[in-house]
Order: structure tokens, then C-alpha cells, then sequence
């Protein structure tokens, strides 16, 4: 059996088509994989160490407003369509996986166009370009919210699964989570997290909050502060313990572990608090593509289980305070907890994962 999977331009696409793959191996045992995304480097240097094959294209993304600068971007298009081309008719895939980003358009369209089956995967509550374009075409489009396929209505089938993550977040123990980081079980653990890259307007909140006293005496910041790092100069006012890393392979323990997380709100993350059951301070990036982090973050403030913090309102507000509030009061919580595992569907791969191979069996029994 031959899948293609197609994911381009951030984690937040990357990581969801791994998770299918790895629930798809978990299945089959006679499974041949690549994946497709984009030839910036970061896909590869993700995918490869994991034993997968990679094909990198020269998809690059249009600029909406200025036009003028889409000349060498169109050029390298038309090459990523040509090698998309000629990657199906010489992988010959059973099914294709697009899981978004500009890099993954080109692939999915050329395994269509093969009459190839093709299932999307769309993360955010709003949907992407690149699933608008495609799910009229794909056998399936996978939906992380309800509210999704209501903004797909020529989809040519819909269904709400959640987004793929980590399993562990709904059976890890925080007990066993907080082991890991060598945490006791009594501490207050506010877990920070501004993504893989960072984000520089949280993280100069966090560095002004514990330059003041905690009110609730002591608590553990669990500080990812990603690849740009923070200006922090080391010092905290009293009742601060701070553990800061710009990145960890055990963020799921983290999640776990924390009893409030701060974030931006990526598709992933928000799904990964969902399954963790954790309340929220959510910080939307406030340039984020049609507004997507927005959207994410709503969809749990309307349940009630995140606190959303505009970007431009950081300079007057304090992220630890408001998390310090949360988690001093148990019933609050407690409710928001609960609001937020109300969303979970942490066994999205497995059901995505089954689909696929379903899918690729029926086509290789109709070439047979």
C-alpha cells in the first residue's frame, strides 16, 4: 500500500500528517510513505530523521495584496505542479493526504486529476485556501470543529473528527506528566508556549510579570519560549520558579503537567489543550491568515474554557496574573477544564488513519 501525504509551511500542518502516519503504521504493516511539502528546509529536517521519504517543491504563497511580487512566485508554482505531476505517475500512491499550506495544493490536485483518491485534513475553524479550493474534489474533508463544514458547503463529504494529536494527552496521568519534569504534585505549573518560533510580545509579557510578586506565593513556569528566546535577564520577584527552553520533545508532558496554559492559538495547540482538558489564556496572532487564530481561539471562549487576550492589549495586561487567578480558583478550573474536554477528540488519527486505508485498499482492489 502507497500513501502520499501532503503538508506545507508550518507544524501546525506538519505534525497532524505525521500523526496520521504514525497511526496508519500502527495498522499496516505493508505501508510505503512520502511525504510532500515545501523545499524550505523545515518539512525535511522534521520528516527525515523519522525515516520517511521527503519531496520538497518549489511552492511558494501568493501575496494577496501585493500582486506585483507574485512574478517568481507564479514561476515556481508552475514547476511545483509539473514535479507534482511527475512524483504521482512515479510513486503511483493508492491515496493521497493533504493536511494544508500552500505546498500541499499541487500534489493533491495532480493525485485527483489521476483519479486518485484524495482525503484533506483542515486544522483551523476557519478553513484554509488550499481546503476551499480542494475538498469539492477529495473523497473527504476531516474537520477539527463542527462549525467547519458549515464554511465548506460544495465539500463533497464532511466529517468532524477533531485534529490529530498525541493520545497521551487524554491517558497521561498529571502525576506521571509531572514526573517527567521533575515537578511536585502540590506545585501551581503554568505552562507557556508561544510555538516552535515564538512569540516575541508574550514573551516580553511573561519577562514583565515576574519582575512582580506572585500572589500566590509560589508557582513553576514552564517557559517555551522558541527559537527567537526572550529578553528575560534571568531575575524574578519572589514566589517564581521558572523553568525556560526555547524547545522540549516532551511538550505533551508539559501540557499535562501544567494546571494553566498560555499560548497563541494555533489549530494544534488549541487541540491539544482540548485534549489535555486544561484551561486557557489564549493570545490569537494577530496576523495570522484570514484571521485563523481568532476563530481558533473563540472556539473555546465560547464554551468557556479560555480567557482570550488580544495581542495589542498586552502592554496594559499581565499573562501570569490572569493564569494565577485560574488556577487559585479550583472550581473555575475545574469548569473551564471541563468546557475544554468537551471539544477533545484525541482519537482523530486513529480515525482518519482508518479511513485512508480503507480508501487505499478499495482503490488497489479496483486496479486489480
Amino acid at each position: 500500500m502507497r500513501v502520499l501525504l501532503a503538508a506545507g509551511g508550518t507544524g501546525g500542518h506538519l505534525i497532524p500528517a505525521l500523526r496520521i502516519a504514525e497511526a496508519m503504521a500502527r495498522r499496516e504493516g505493508a505501508l510505503e510513505m512520502v511525504f510532500v511539502g515545501s523545499d524550505r528546509g523545515f518539512e525535511e529536517s522534521v520528516i527525515r530523521p523519522r525515516g520517511y521519504r521527503y519531496v520538497g517543491l518549489p511552492a511558494r504563497g501568493l501575496a494577496r495584496r501585493r500582486w506585483w511580487r507574485n512574478a517568481s512566485a507564479v514561476w515556481n508554482n508552475l514547476r511545483a505542479g509539473r514535479m507534482a505531476k511527475q512524483l504521482i505517475r512515479d510513486f503511483r500512491p493508492d491515496v493521497a493526504v493533504g493536511c494544508g499550506g500552500y505546498a500541499s495544493y499541487f500534489p493533491i490536485r495532480a493525485a485527483v486529476r489521476a483519479g486518485i483518491p484524495a482525503v484533506l485534513q483542515e486544522q483551523n475553524r476557519r478553513p484554509g485556501l488550499v481546503t476551499r479550493w480542494l475538498s469539492p474534489k477529495a473523497e473527504i474533508t476531516f474537520v477539527a470543529f463542527p462549525e467547519t463544514r458549515e464554511a465548506l458547503p460544495k465539500s463533497r463529504r464532511s466529517e468532524w473528527v477533531g485534529n490529530p494529536v498525541d493520545p497521551r494527552l487524554a491517558t497521561l496521568s498529571q502525576a506521571e506528566a509531572r514526573q517527567h519534569w521533575s515537578l511536585s504534585e502540590e506545585s501551581m505549573v503554568i505552562l507557556v508556549t508561544g510555538g516552535s518560533t515564538g512569540a516575541r510580545s508574550m514573551n516580553q509579557n511573561i519577562a514583565r510579570g515576574l519582575k512582580t510578586q506572585n500572589p500566590a506565593g509560589t508557582s513553576v513556569i514552564l517557559w517555551q519560549t522558541g527559537a527567537q528566546g526572550s529578553t528575560w535577564d534571568g531575575r524574578a520577584a519572589a514566589g517564581w520558579t521558572v523553568r525556560q527552553f526555547p524547545f522540549t520533545d516532551r511538550m505533551t508532558e508539559a501540557f499535562v503537567a501544567a494546571d494553566v496554559i498560555i499560548a497563541r492559538a494555533g489549530a494544534l495547540t488549541v487541540s491539544e489543550i482540548t485534549a489535555a482538558g486544561k484551561p486557557a489564556i489564549l493570545v490569537p496572532f494577530p496576523f495570522a491568515a484570514a484571521e485563523h487564530q481568532r476563530h481558533n481561539a473563540a472556539a473555546l471562549a465560547d464554551v468557556g474554557g479560555a480567557v482570550v487576550v488580544e495581542d495589542d492589549h498586552l502592554e496594559e495586561s499581565s499573562l501570569l496574573e490572569e493564569a494565577v487567578k485560574i488556577a487559585s480558583d479550583l472550581e473555575r478550573r475545574r469548569t473551564m477544564a471541563e468546557a475544554n474536554r468537551s471539544l477533545a477528540r484525541p482519537d482523530a488519527a486513529d480515525k482518519i488513519a482508518q479511513h485512508v486505508i480503507s480508501l487505499a485498499h478499495g482503490q488497489q482492489n479496483s486496479t486489480n
